[in-house]
């Protein structure tokens, strides 16, 4: 999930499910044939968690003159997710709380 705020903020590769997800989205398509039931076991998991962190960024990066706790009022589900990643990237830096 950190690749995933990574590419959001222009950092490093995208990985492999959020590019998946970000395709599936333009087409309106699976990244395998036939329904849900037919996709590899946790695809969709990893796609739709890569997904939410990286439109989760995308939102806070482009809030111009919004201030955080503004944006965080209007958007809490994106707010739980970016402080989530953002405690992970304390977390994988060896500044544990």
């Amino acid at each position: 999930m950190l690749a995933a705020a990574d590419a959001a903020e222009g950092e490093g590769g995208m990985p492999a499910e959020l590019e998946l997800a970000l395709q599936s989205q333009q087409w309106g398509a699976l990244p395998e044939s036939g329904g849900l039931l037919d996709q590899p076991l946790g695809l969709l998991g990893k796609m739709s968690a890569a997904l939410n962190v990286y439109n989760a960024y995308k939102s806070e990066r482009g809030r111009g003159n919004t201030t955080l706790p503004e944006w965080t009022r209007r958007n809490p589900a994106a707010w739980r997710t970016f402080a989530t990643i953002e405690k992970m990237r304390k977390n994988d830096n060896g500044s544990a709380e």
